[in-house]
């Protein structure tokens, strides 16, 4: 499972002074392994109940993440959760399986005061009798104490859920080599 999470690079570019708030949320299927947030010219958008919950799961973890409140996210995962993750610092790919080092992940984000704004959310599953529910989410940017300014990463997250969307079994958010 973790070789989904290794895939591609994680470079990253130097995100702009300004940004438009905005986001664009797609329920349709998406052949592009990094999807990008594009501008539209309304916010109307539709999803299935079960896309919705995927959703808020997703909105639920990065507000739980950016508020560094550890036991929030870590509800939000399975017990048997891994993922993956750049530390920009050091230049490597940090790898957690379960929830004892998840905690040890989010505690380093939080203590790193670690913010990842969302900029998408695209349904990447693209088989749904499968029933592996996958969404990639692109970053608007990301802000890190030890970075002297907000970064784009240019690699979507892609985040595996359990069967009822309630909880992240995967989250994949890394690729190599990860630098700034």
């Amino acid at each position: 499972m973790l070789g989904f999470m290794l895939g591609s690079a994680c470079t990253a570019s130097v995100a702009p002074s300004t940004v438009p708030n905005q986001m664009t949320t797609a329920a349709a299927p998406s052949s592009s392994d990094t999807p990008r947030s594009s501008p539209t010219s309304s916010l109307l958008f539709s999803l299935a109940g079960e896309q919705a919950r995927l959703v808020a799961t997703v909105v639920a973890f990065v507000d739980a993440f950016n508020g560094a409140a550890v036991d929030r996210a870590l509800a939000l995962m399975s017990d048997d959760v891994v993922g993956s993750d750049c530390d920009y610092c050091r230049g490597i790919v940090m790898v957690f399986r379960g929830k004892n080092e998840a905690s040890v992940w989010l505690r380093s984000r939080a203590a790193d005061h670690d913010h990842m704004e969302i900029g998408s959310v695209v349904n990447e599953n693209p088989d749904p009798t499968s029933g592996a529910d996958v969404v990639g989410v692109s970053w608007r940017s990301r802000r890190i104490d030890t970075l002297p300014r907000p970064i784009i990463p240019p690699v979507a997250a892609k985040v595996v859920f359990s069967s009822d969307g309630r909880q992240i079994r995967a989250f994949g958010n890394s690729g190599v080599p990860c630098r700034v």
